[in-house]
């Protein structure tokens, strides 16, 4: 039998000292949890909470042709990021418009005291990282340079009091809008990490991503700055019921090859004034003609807890399967995303959920679950 080497963080080591529990994560070795899901999820809705992110992949996309050749491939507009400053994030799509992977772009322009070109940062999947890269390359113009960074790490702040953590670690970050994003220089010569307004709870914070000794100091100092606030390091767990609470989508679950980006109900992301990009036929004759099946959320009406894979019925008719479920540590309820025929969509549909070999009834309703 052969071993795979598990891939690992630079935080690594933290993890272990905190007591994580890690796992296994898409070839990654990453925590879990520190005391409990619960805990640390109530942490992020109350204090804030830090999340090692440094699987996701970083890649370096510039060059002459770099804007014509990310926007051609994107969803969404990348000219929001010149216009406003703010990162954009959008799908990358197959020609029938299923969906590759979900990712983030931040773009620097070209100044010419700083570089002779522009430069973006994308943040794609860890689960999609290779396959990403090598789809980025096949298409990628002789003017372009695509650069897959290595030996890097990235994490996220979230909760109520994140800001004024931040504010007193990283100066000008708090202060950036939502979506906002900075390139800091580090410590060493040619050194730089991103900080960008985002984040993947429904709380407020940033994400931040550089080399790998940078993100472990910048880590550490923020967990001294926010001990006094309640804030905690937090895994894969609660990451998983934080976002599942807001609706949002994770690739592998509720977006894939067979889904595209509106049965996901995601149209937000599409431009369709922006000009041609990959997929953007094959979406805009689903726009016209409607999809047959689509994403829907449900709350179960009774105890239980639904998970990925629960069926769903309608008047005694199956017709549906749970892409993410869990139960709703804010909301004291079972919540569930699920991809039924469309028809089953409309709010209030009364449906059942298979938990256990039980069907427990469940309502449709609108996202996201939690409202703060």
């Amino acid at each position: 039998m052969t071993m795979t080497l598990l891939q690992t963080s630079p935080l690594r080591e933290l993890h272990l000292h905190a007591g994580a529990k890690l796992v296994d994560f898409h070839g990654w070795e990453l925590p879990v949890q520190f005391t409990s899901i619960i805990d640390e999820h109530q942490a992020v809705r109350t204090a804030a909470g830090l999340f090692d992110i440094s699987h996701m992949g970083q890649l370096i996309i510039e060059g002459e042709g770099a804007f014509e050749f990310i926007q051609g491939l994107i969803t969404n507009d990348l000219r929001r990021t010149f216009d406003k400053g703010l990162g954009v994030y959008a799908h990358l799509c197959q020609p029938d418009g299923g969906v590759i992977d979900d990712i983030f772009v931040y773009g620097l322009k070209a100044t010419a005291a700083q570089q002779s070109q522009d430069r973006f940062f994308m943040v794609v999947n860890g689960a999609t990282h290779e396959k990403d890269v090598s789809w980025l390359r096949k298409r990628v113009p002789e003017n372009v340079s695509i650069i897959d960074l290595e030996r890097r790490g990235g994490f996220a702040i979230q909760g109520p009091k994140a800001l004024e953590i931040i504010r007193k670690t990283v100066p000008g970050i708090a202060e950036l809008p939502r979506f906002g994003f900075q390139q800091i220089k580090g410590g060493e010569p040619n050194e730089t990490y991103w900080a960008c307004r985002t984040g993947y709870t429904g709380e407020e914070g940033a994400e931040f991503f550089g080399p790998a000794l940078t993100i472990k100091t910048l880590w550490k100092l923020l967990q001294e700055n926010g001990a006094p606030f309640g804030l905690k390091s937090c895994g894969l767990g609660a990451r998983d019921t934080l976002r599942l609470e807001m609706g949002y989508p994770l690739y592998g679950n509720e977006l894939d090859e067979r889904h595209s980006t509106l049965q996901a109900g995601l149209e937000w992301v599409v431009k369709w004034n922006k000009g041609d990009f990959i997929g953007r036929d094959a979406l805009w004759k689903q726009k016209q003609d409607g999809v047959s099946t689509k994403l829907l959320a449900y709350e179960l009406q009774d105890r239980g807890v639904p998970r990925g894979g629960s069926k769903l019925f309608r008047a005694g008719e199956e017709g549906g399967l749970t892409t993410s479920g869990t139960f709703s540590p804010s909301l004291q309820k079972g919540i569930g995303l699920a991809y039924a025929p469309a028809g089953w969509s409309v709010l209030g549909t009364d449906l059942e959920v298979e938990v256990h070999n039980k069907r427990v009834p469940a309502k449709v309703v609108m996202l996201p679950f939690y409202k703060r």
